[in-house]
């Protein structure tokens, strides 16, 4: 496959779960604007920008991030920086086009139903001002972003062959849900958190990454630090939990590079190697019931982010040799 395929078709997917993220992250924090307290709602801005690592500074008068009045009662324009602002990079309409550019780029190799799937989100968040949507119920616009995205890959799972092509759009997806989900893991509990256990804002944390009813199930209605980072980064079979994404990395590179046994591998196979030492060791101190540490989360934060450069060196910008 050639490396400019292989890379529209990771991007692709990057570009579709930041703005799936984005979406159900805006959403919460839309739906608590009636109700909240005015603390309540700026720290909720707050989480929301650290954890998708976005700087509304450019965007918002000098000093007013730290006036909580001005996060209160400006809702509306924090939310048009993160869904339509064309000035921001990060926007969901700008990420759904840079999205729809890569799918273009590759219209051979995703088919003509991925590429009008594709192609009927990005004109339907097109035609949408906020405008219109803000006074009425503005999180079912978001609801629908995230669920035209979730039948979007719908339609890839069952119309692509799983073969390379499928496994570096596997790759794009869960290298940016590990980004991200590391990212609000490390916004909440991180060195000088506010929150102390029970805080109201482990459910908004739990239900951006669709872990709500799993956590109920698994631990009821007492939300504590420990158990929010044992679902969200050991679980295996949790879809946004860190390990989840690991495992699926592991699929998808061995179906891309499938080297013969005693053969060396190239980087990106060492630091998924790496990452399994992360979490293994994490199973052993949680066998001697240590609780769970945020502070492990540096490290496993930081081999997701050197994983994706490794690959890029690897199978896209690699040396050619005369």
């Amino acid at each position: 496959m050639l490396a400019r395929v292989a890379d529209s078709l990771y991007w692709m997917n990057r570009y579709l779960e930041r703005t799936e993220f984005s979406a159900r992250l805006v959403s919460l924090q839309v739906q608590r604007l009636p109700v909240g307290s005015a603390a309540e709602i700026a720290k909720g801005w707050q989480l929301l920008f650290a954890g998708l690592g976005a700087d509304p500074s450019e965007f918002v008068p000098p000093g007013s991030l730290e006036d909580d009045d001005y996060l209160f009662a400006d809702g509306y324009t924090l939310t048009d920086l993160l869904t339509f602002e064309t000035g921001n990079p990060a926007s969901m309409l700008n990420c759904m086009t840079a999205a729809r550019e890569n799918a273009r780029e590759v219209r051979s190799s995703i088919g003509p139903r991925i590429w009008s799937s594709l192609n009927r989100e990005y004109l339907a968040l097109r035609r949408t001002r906020l405008v219109d949507v803000w006074k009425r119920e503005p999180e079912l616009l978001y609801r629908d972003i995230a669920e035209g995205i979730e039948r979007f890959h719908g339609v890839c799972d069952t119309s692509m062959r799983h073969g390379e092509e499928w496994c570096f759009m596997q790759l794009g997806k869960y290298v940016e849900r590990a980004q991200l989900v590391g990212s609000l893991l490390a916004a909440h509990c991180g060195e000088g958190s506010a929150y102390a256990h029970g805080d109201a804002e482990w459910p908004v944390l739990l239900r951006s990454c669709n872990a709500f009813e799993a956590y109920g199930h698994e631990y009821g209605g007492a939300f504590e630090e420990g158990n929010v980072l044992q679902l969200l980064v050991h679980e295996p079979e949790l879809p946004f939990s860190l390990r989840f994404c690991l495992e699926r990395l592991h699929s998808g590179l061995s179906v891309i590079d499938p080297a013969p046994p005693g053969e060396s591998r190239p980087p990106p196979f060492a630091i998924l190697h790496r990452l399994d030492d992360l979490f293994d060791r994490y199973a052993e101190s949680s066998a001697d019931n240590e609780p769970p540490d945020s502070r492990s989360l540096g490290p496993i934060r930081l081999q997701f982010r050197e994983f994706h450069d490794a690959l890029e060196r690897s199978y896209v910008y690699y040396p050619v040799n005369a």
